[in-house]
């Protein structure tokens, strides 16, 4: 089926928030120069003699707001620096006036009197405690965590690996953007704000005023746009303050540098325990995440829904250590934190496959998980075959044939947690002769409203053409959540598929009151007993809310399963891939075209972070990628073909048997290609992006 909710983007009529009209004040964030310094003095004199409206960080009066546990950033620290800048990038102030260029002129006015302190440009460096990045916790270890199922025993062989996983970023198409309109009774907020209709209770929790949020066309999330809430809290409290509409588009190099969204750099240390058959009993695992300026991030710990991936590995030791330094903070990036421990389970069983001499297929086939449902005591999972994948995978023999003496293949198999538990709700209406979906969330690309459209016109019995959708605001769909997790397929599902059973039987007794007859229902009209008919849409002004809640055991619930395999060439002293095929469990799919899409998206991320993308700061902690060339972006022609095998397995405990498949991709991609790497060049990878340089040095 083709996409309905692209044509007015191809066309450039997106909505995207700077294509909306706007009358009032430009933003332009005033950032530290430095990693770490102390901030001595601001003096905005010469600025605002000259028109500027200038608010620094003492100038702000927010309360705190505890967000719980998420990956995103959220709003438990200084919202602008007030007397540290603690990374190059964060905002030490907020300048105001009537264009960005004007604004961004008048900021070089705003004097700022700094004293540049050492920085903390890593995790090693964090861990000596010699210079702290806050001085009141007296430690940059801000928190860690264990967590033990089973019983982790030194028995059998053992192998210990340390790997290292780089920084990274979501980069969508559009970065931050938002309006900021003052009313009498609080604010309209129109931005692109990920799960807008509920981080905007965070807002109004900061700001103490009531907030319409408004969802503009996202431009691209991936995660990142959860972050954006903190620069939300500041435009809206200077909006408040100064009783003017404000305007703020980031560019892409300020998105690169303060996102606060960016993905998460990761040390492993895995001490492996395993018989001589292949069989692994045991993993102990800790990894420091490095939090950049941040006391905390849920990134570490997302991986707590599948600790041992697809394997039935009986006994596990997980710690957690988050790590301050001198960076911008991470946010949520494609997974949240699942791909790392993807890529590290999977570089293990490479690892203890090369140790016993036998195949990396076949430590696979000897630990993955074979029966179903299968308790963790972390994780509920209740369907799949991941052996059955693997052996899809292995009679590729055309893949396999294509290995040289350049050329190499890897293979990795995964899971990945999916469908948090919680709810999504969804209001359905008649309206100008059509049913009109509403949903609280902006458009990020997924093409979530495209599956609500054709759920609806399945359920109804409906053309599309009769179909359409639109985006709500909090005050009319003050819980829906929308995309992040690998969730919409199974919330879609159940929230459209519940609503139009509302809508039916609200229209149905109508239809026979107007027939005067029972009725049934038939590909949209009711029918009379005695022949009569009328269409559903006819029911002018008719709506029904209907709120989906799914809650299972633990706090994931569908698990997709994923073998990749990878083919790599060494041209010219470069790695370069050449073809990517998955095989792929995602539930019963809605949509096929969809479920490949968004497959190829996810392994394209993954194999631009296995060879390309990834932050570089100097020792001192600038950042040296402020941009994409820098940074590692890959283009279309740096990437192999991508096929995608669709393979599904029903889950047992989501409406239509549908899996999340959004985020496994990404892991197992990266997995493969390391893999393929190692294949053709017989050497131990122990970090991503691969670099040949330092593999020969």
């Amino acid at each position: 089926m083709k996409r309905v909710d692209v044509y007015n983007s191809l066309i450039g009529r997106g909505g995207y928030v700077d294509d909306l009209e706007f009358k009032g004040k430009y933003a332009f964030f005033l950032r530290s120069p430095y990693p770490h310094a102390r901030i001595l003095k601001i003096d905005p004199t010469d600025a605002v003699n000259r028109g500027a409206l200038v608010l620094t960080g003492k100038d702000i009066v927010t309360k705190r707001v505890e967000s719980g546990e998420r990956e995103g950033a959220g709003l438990n620290t200084s919202l602008l620096a007030i007397n540290k800048a603690l990374y190059v990038g964060q905002p030490v102030a907020l300048v105001l006036a009537d264009d960005p260029y004007r604004a961004s002129d008048l900021a070089e006015l705003v004097q700022v009197e700094y004293e540049p302190l050492q920085a903390v440009p890593n995790i090693d460096k964090a861990l000596e405690n010699k210079v702290l990045i806050f001085e009141d916790l007296k430690s940059n270890v801000v928190r860690e965590q264990t967590f033990e199922f089973g019983k982790v025993e030194n028995k059998g062989k053992s192998i210990e690996i340390n790997l290292y996983w780089s920084r990274s970023s979501g980069n969508p198409i559009e970065p931050y953007g938002a309006q900021v309109i003052p009313k009498d009774d609080g604010l309209i907020v129109i931005s692109n704000q990920q799960a807008g209709n509920v981080v905007s209770n965070e807002l109004q929790k900061a700001l103490g005023v009531k907030v319409v949020h408004k969802n503009a066309r996202q431009g691209g999330s991936f995660g990142a746009k959860f972050s954006f809430v903190r620069y939300l809290s500041v435009l809206g409290y200077a909006s408040l303050k100064y009783k003017v509409p404000i305007k703020w588009i980031e560019t892409r190099s300020e998105h690169l540098l303060a996102s606060n969204s960016s993905g998460p750099e990761r040390k492993f240390k895995i001490n492996a325990y395993y018989s001589s058959d292949g069989k692994v009993n045991a993993l102990d695992i800790h990894l420091w995440e490095d939090v950049g300026a941040s006391i905390d991030s849920g990134q570490a710990f997302k991986p707590l829904g599948f600790l041992t991936g697809p394997y039935k590995i009986p006994n596990i030791r997980y710690t957690g250590t988050l790590v301050a330094t001198n960076k911008n903070p991470p946010g949520a990036f494609r997974g949240a934190g699942t791909p790392p421990h993807t890529w590290a389970l999977e570089r293990v069983m490479d690892a203890i496959a090369d140790d016993l001499g036998i195949s990396r297929a076949e430590i696979r086939k000897i630990n993955a998980i074979d029966t179903f449902p299968y308790d963790t005591g972390f994780a509920y999972i209740d369907s799949g075959n991941p052996k059955g994948l693997l052996e899809l995978a292995l009679s590729r023999k055309d893949i396999f044939s294509m290995r040289d003496e350049r050329t190499g293949v890897g293979i990795a198999l995964s899971t990945d947690p999916s469908t948090p538990s919680g709810s999504e709700r969804v209001k359905i209406k008649v309206k100008n002769g059509k049913i009109v979906i509403g949903l609280g969330f902006g458009a990020e690309g997924q093409g979530n409203e495209h599956t609500a459209v054709y759920l609806a016109s399945k359920l109804l019995g409906l053309p599309t053409e009769d179909i359409t959708y639109e985006a709500l605001d909090n005050t009319e769909l003050p819980t829906s959540f929308g995309p992040g997790g690998s969730r919409m397929a199974a919330f879609t599902y159940g929230s459209v598929s519940g609503a139009v059973e509302e809508l039916k039987a609200k229209t149905r007794r109508k239809a026979e009151a107007v027939l005067g007859d029972k009725v049934s229902y038939e590909n949209g009209y009711f029918v009379g007993e005695k022949g009569g008919k009328i269409k559903i849409t006819q029911f002018e002004g008719e709506e029904v809310e209907f709120t989906y809640t799914l809650q299972g055991k633990y706090r994931f619930n569908a698990y997709p399963f994923a073998c990749d395999l990878a083919v790599v060439r060494i041209e010219d002293g470069k790695i370069k891939p050449i073809k990517h095929v998955v095989y792929i469990d995602p539930g019963n799919p809605i949509d096929e075209d969809l479920v490949k899409e968004q497959v190829i998206g996810g392994t394209a991320t993954g194999i631009a972070l296995a060879l390309y993308e990834r932050y570089l700061y100097d020792d001192n902690g600038n950042l040296l990628t402020t941009n994409l060339a820098d940074y590692g972006m890959p283009t279309a022609a740096d990437l192999p073909d991508i096929e995608v095998n669709i393979v599904p397995t029903p889950s047992q405990v989501t409406p239509y048997g549908v899996k999340g498949v959004g985020e496994i991709p990404v892991g197992v991609a990266v997995a493969a290609v390391t893999s393929a790497i190692e294949d053709v060049i017989k050497r131990r990878i122990t970090k991503v992006p691969v670099n040949l340089e330092d593999l020969w040095s």
